[in-house]
């Protein structure tokens, strides 16, 4: 890949799918230098604090941490892992969640940003989280 292609896949990964600078570097073979450079020259953290405390759906988060589940169960079970039942108990959980928070979602009144800053939305979420998945 040319610096080109890897910036925005860097940018990405680091906003969207909160990386860490050090992950990004092994992933895509850049030196942390390089990432640090690019996130602070592209204000990297302004759009990260964006998405993770803007109003991005939920249900899309939990979509994609059950998604990051289901490729590791199924990785486990091509290399012939035995597969604990919680493990699926738990992916299900996940996906019955996220379907939930989806319709909610759909109906719930719109807040207003400054009602909650990102650290209290994000001690509620995991609250809720808590409270659904019986932990």
């Amino acid at each position: 890949m040319s610096k080109s292609e890897l910036k925005p896949k860097a940018k990405e990964l680091y906003t969207i799918h909160q990386m860490s600078l050090a992950d990004i570097s092994r992933r895509l073979n850049i030196s942390t230098r390089t990432l640090q450079n690019w996130k602070t020259e592209d204000r990297w953290e302004e759009t990260r604090a964006e998405i993770s405390g803007g109003e991005k759906n939920f249900h899309a988060e939990l979509f994609s941490l059950g998604e990051v589940m289901a490729r590791k169960i199924k990785q486990d079970e091509l290399d012939g892992v035995k597969i604990a039942p919680e493990r699926y108990t738990a992916l299900q959980r996940i996906i019955d969640t996220a379907e939930h928070a989806r319709k909610y979602e759909a109906v719930a009144p719109k807040k207003n940003k400054s009602e909650l800053s990102p650290e209290e939305r994000a001690k509620k979420a995991l609250e809720e989280i808590k409270k659904h998945l019986g932990v």
